[in-house]
């Protein structure tokens, strides 16, 4: 049964329509282009490494730490606009602690949050679940290991009350999920 998370403090907007969850693979930029052309007007919520490349409303990640540590925020901030920082884990950058259990990695966790927060599609770019690097060829270090995306990948797979209303623009999500139309 999927059941909507709850923030604290709690969010305070509402929202409708579709959300690209952009995560950090190689595909990122590739997947955003071709998810762009179906939904131009699309918010963004970037996961991990992407709120270095990708300007977005809102920053998720289950590593609440590397909002600061890998410098995420300070990234985002490069493009001088106003967006907000969600995880599962208080950190001091943290602005929104979501009660939602970790499984199938952070944009899986961007996934329920959208839904929560009200968005009704959501599609994710850059997370094809398959082994690699990052983008702009960063070395992919848990993304490379086999076994991580293979446990990640799984979690999705089985999380079938989280599927409705998902799709994916590549890799073995999007075999599961389907690219929205």
């Amino acid at each position: 049964m999927r059941t909507r998370g709850v923030s604290a403090p709690l969010y305070p907007f509402s929202h409708s329509g579709p959300v690209l969850v952009c995560g950090s693979a190689w595909c990122l930029f590739e997947d955003l282009e071709k998810a762009r052309k179906i939904f131009p007007e699309a918010n963004i919520i970037a996961v991990n490494g992407a709120s270095r490349d990708i300007q977005a409303s809102m920053l998720v990640s289950q590593h609440a730490v590397n909002f600061k540590n890998a410098r995420w925020v300070h990234f985002q901030q490069k493009f001088k606009h106003t967006f907000s920082i969600h995880s599962t884990a208080p950190d001091s950058l943290v602005q929104y602690v979501w009660n939602l259990k970790h499984r199938g990695g952070s944009a899986w966790l961007a996934r329920r949050i959208a839904y929560s927060i009200g968005f009704d599609q959501v599609v994710l770019c850059g997370c094809p679940m398959v082994q690699g690097n990052y983008v702009n060829h960063r070395p992919g270090m848990l993304m490379s290991k086999l076994q991580v995306v293979d446990d990640l990948f799984l979690q999705i797979e089985q999380d079938k009350d989280w599927h409705e209303g998902c799709y994916s623009m590549s890799g073995r999500t999007r075999e599961i999920l389907g690219e929205p139309r």
